[in-house]
């Protein structure tokens, strides 16, 4: 396993470089001078020409790319324009409200997907499994943000139940976690009809029923463990775009987490916190897939093997 997870750990290496140069060269490709949107329209020619001075913003392109990729290894992301803060400082206060979201919304996301596929290949050609299926038709095809502000009209508006945004309290959790996880519902549950559906169908179940073992153990031991793989698949991946992705659905309900933050420091042209927080979350997101084939290692050692044939 240890020799598995490193190889893993030694691939991400390119991915990780490559977000590093992409990430540095975001102060170049984008429009207008950086030290004229922390200074304003009114600063003097002296001014802007020391602020460069001070940000190397006039040394030779390597030199500031060394300078950076140095700063980067000793976990320094720079300072924002606009605050002055450490970039690290703020995505360490906004990144565990990120977490928390989307741990929910995986949660929430996994029981229910995972509950409603389930029931779905029990009971196949059922009315269950048709609603069930139209019901992830829907839920697949509406973008978040729809789905977001019809949670707000009908559940903070009209039924008044549920707060519109905010943070604090644990009912301000419920209508951005529901909305995030609104796809993930929707696709885990026919991503786990379908392999339930295909493993109900092989010998060992065949043979576990025919031990006389309950209808139950035979779906929860056996069927859902062997199903597992693909499911496993979706939440690596869907968790790991909740922590990276979840700006639209942080904008909506207002929930300070590291999206916000992103949207925020884009509108006010603050690229040193576009630029770590970018690339903050591609480490988040390398660490989430490294996690995942852990999974598939504890779940199904063929997966070890194979990677490392």
């Amino acid at each position: 396993m240890t020799l598995f997870l490193l190889r893993r750990a030694l691939l991400s290496i390119p991915t990780l470089f490559g977000v590093l140069v992409v990430v540095f060269m975001l102060l170049y490709v984008a429009p207008g001078d950086p030290v004229q949107a922390m200074v304003g329209e009114r600063a003097d020619a002296a001014t802007i020409e020391r602020l460069r001075a001070e940000l190397r913003l006039d040394d030779p392109l390597p030199t500031q790319f060394a300078h950076y990729a140095g700063g980067i290894l000793t976990g320094d992301l720079g300072r924002s324009y606009i605050t002055n803060r450490p970039i690290l400082t703020d995505i360490a206060e906004r990144f565990p409200r990120t977490l928390q979201l989307a741990g929910a919304a995986m949660l929430l996301a996994t029981v229910l997907g995972v509950s409603i596929g389930a029931l779905a290949a029990v009971r196949p050609h059922s009315w269950f499994d048709r609603v069930a299926l139209a019901t992830t038709y829907l839920g697949i095809s509406f973008p978040v943000y729809w789905i977001g502000l019809l949670l707000i009209l009908f559940f903070a508006v009209t039924l008044r139940w549920l707060p519109a945004s905010g943070y604090g309290r644990p009912e301000f959790l419920v209508l951005p976690a529901l909305a995030l996880g609104s796809r993930s519902i929707a696709y885990l549950a026919r991503v786990t009809r379908s392999a339930m559906l295909e493993v109900l169908g092989a010998d060992f179940v065949r043979t576990a029923r025919a031990k006389g073992l309950t209808e139950r153990a035979v779906v929860v031991r056996h069927a859902l463990r062997n199903a597992l793989m693909p499911v496993v698949t979706v939440i690596g991946l869907d968790f790991g775009a909740y922590l990276t992705g979840s700006i639209l659905t942080e904008t909506i309900f207002s929930w300070p987490g590291i999206g916000r933050y992103v949207v925020m420091a884009i509108s006010r042209r603050d690229l040193p916190a576009v630029q770590g927080s970018v690339l903050f979350l591609s480490v988040v997101f390398v660490m989430v897939n490294l996690l995942t084939d852990l999974t598939y290692g504890r779940i199904d050692p063929r997966a070890r093997k194979a990677t490392e044939v």
